[in-house]
Parts: C-alpha cells; sequence; structure tokens
C-alpha cells in the first residue's frame, strides 16, 4: 500500500509543479487552515484504526458476520464524515474572515503582503501534504474494507463520506490551485477506476 502511495504522490507532485504562485493575500488565507487539518487528520485515524481492528477481527467473514461487521464499521465512516463536514464548515469560515481581512487592508492601504511573525508558517505546499495525509488515510482504509467485506454493504456510507471530502478538497482549491487534480490523481491511484468513478461523484455533487 505504501509503494501505491509513493506511486500517487510522484503523479501529484506533476500536477502540482504546475500550479499558480499562490498571492500574499492567499498566504494570508491559509494561516489558518493547517491546524484545521491536523486535527481533522487526528479525528479520521481515531475512526480509521478502529475500522481496521474490526477488519481484522475476522479472517475469513461469513454471509452472516458481514451484516454485524459492516454496522460497526459503518458507524466509523459516518463519523469521518461528520469531521469532514465540521472541517470543511471551520476551513471556510476561517478564509472568508481572512478574506474580510485582507480586502480592509487593502482600502486603508495597509497590505503590504508581509506575513505577520504569529502566523502559521504552513503555506500551499504545507496544506497539500497535510490534505493527502487526510487522503491517503481514507482512501487506503476504504480500499481494505472493499477488499475483504465487498463494495455492498458499505456504498450507502462511502459515497456521503467521499462528497464530504470533494467538498473540503474544492474549497480549498480556491486556494492552492491544482489541489483538486493531485487528490483525484492520489485517489485513482488507490482506489483505481471505483475510486475515481465514487470521487467523481462527490465532485459533481459539491
Amino acid at each position: 500500500m505504501k509503494s501505491i502511495f509513493i506511486a500517487g504522490l510522484l503523479m501529484a507532485t506533476s500536477v502540482f509543479s504546475a500550479a499558480v504562485p499562490v498571492t500574499a493575500p492567499q498566504k494570508r488565507q491559509l494561516e489558518s487552515q493547517g491546524t484545521i487539518l491536523d486535527n481533522l487528520y487526528q479525528q479520521i485515524v481515531v475512526q480509521t484504526t478502529q475500522i481496521n481492528a474490526t477488519r481484522d477481527s475476522v479472517e475469513k467473514p461469513s454471509v452472516l458476520e458481514i451484516p454485524a461487521l459492516a454496522d460497526d464499521i459503518n458507524t466509523r465512516f459516518a463519523a469521518i464524515t461528520e469531521a469532514l463536514k465540521q472541517a470543511a464548515a471551520q476551513s471556510k469560515s476561517q478564509r472568508e474572515a481572512a478574506r474580510a481581512v485582507v480586502v480592509v487592508r487593502q482600502d486603508n492601504g495597509t497590505d503590504t503582503g508581509d506575513e505577520g511573525e504569529d502566523g502559521d508558517k504552513c503555506d500551499a505546499a504545507c496544506i497539500t501534504a497535510k490534505v493527502l495525509d487526510i487522503v491517503q488515510e481514507v482512501a487506503s482504509t476504504i480500499r481494505s474494507i472493499i477488499e475483504k467485506f465487498g463494495l455492498g454493504p458499505f456504498l450507502l456510507r462511502i459515497n456521503p463520506l467521499l462528497l464530504a471530502l470533494s467538498a473540503l478538497v474544492i474549497g480549498l482549491d480556491v486556494l492552492v490551485s491544482g489541489l483538486l487534480l493531485t487528490v483525484t490523481a492520489v485517489v485513482n491511484v488507490i482506489l483505481g477506476g471505483l475510486g475515481l468513478s465514487l470521487l467523481a461523484l462527490g465532485f459533481a455533487a459539491a
């Protein structure tokens, strides 16, 4: 799985290298995004750890065992979805607040383009790396579950999860040009054609 993700990162790097440079006002809007993504990643890992434990609790689940296992896993997928939604909302709120500050500074002529000393130093590349950590954690977990139990018992939870992930990525793509294409490339490498089609559903509905 690690080698697959590295291949995805190589593809992603080629996409991201063509991204439009981030302007000074956009840099300010990135200041609080890193913390939001760090908190989100921690919440997701709590859930994926439990999902993996449930997956590994049986070696070859029978048809009768799968429904109960799926119920537990789907509860975890739902929790990840909610965490993604909350992070997307926080991200949007922070972007709007930062944008308002930029407008005020530009209007009164105090916008110098300098970063504040107390600002988070996470730049566009840093945001991209954090998002890819989240995407890898989510996508690799989905893949492992589908490989063991099949897609059917989880489809109704996976689609909303990918929709929430899409909303988060699309919002950040406004600040980090090329992020959407980067995430699509990585998800496609990890999940193959299935990942691309499921993620497309999320992008279409976002």
